[in-house]
């Protein structure tokens, strides 16, 4: 009965326990490159959103114009005017309503932003960007999503993406 009772309070081998250890580090090796993927992509989901926007305020401005038969684009000029580096840029309202191109277009962003934003156009054209490093390591990811008067209507392209996850 006593060599019983020892057995019972003697607790984990040391193989047991080198056992759980390689488990965890197993499970770690996985877990982690999949978890910072995910928090990239998820960074990503500002520049979709916000280029998204954008391209609907260059439609509406579009409309807006031909009514008043001055049908033209509008050109914004990047804000914020550096690119933001692997943490977010505090976003100012100002940045965006004091720029007339955003104005026109009705874009403005109140939150901390990952990306810096562009609107380029000509009488036919216009081309919406976003860029940002969202990783801190001088490789830019850009997003850009173009439209342009086909025969009196617009032709939105998909959004191109270079470097997503960098």
């Amino acid at each position: 009965m006593k060599r019983s009772m020892k057995k019972v309070l003697a607790g984990f081998t040391l193989v047991e326990l080198m056992i759980v250890v390689v488990i965890l580090g197993i499970l770690a090796a996985v877990a982690i490159p999949a978890f910072t993927r995910y928090v990239k992509r998820s960074k990503t989901s500002e520049a979709t959103g916000n280029i998204s926007k954008i391209y609907q305020g260059e439609v509406a401005y579009f409309n807006q114009a031909s009514e008043q038969s001055v049908a033209s684009f509008a050109s914004a000029t990047q804000t914020p005017s550096t690119t933001p580096s692997a943490s977010k840029y505090p976003a100012q309202p100002t940045n965006f309503t004091s720029n007339s191109g955003w104005s026109a277009i009705g874009f403005s962003v109140d939150s901390p932003l990952y990306y810096s934003y562009v609107a380029s156009a000509s009488a036919s054209n216009f081309t919406a960007a976003a860029n940002g490093n969202i990783d801190g390591d001088n490789i830019n990811s850009t997003f850009s999503r173009s439209g342009s008067l086909n025969a009196g209507e617009i032709q939105g392209a998909q959004i191109v993406i270079t470097n997503e996850l960098e």
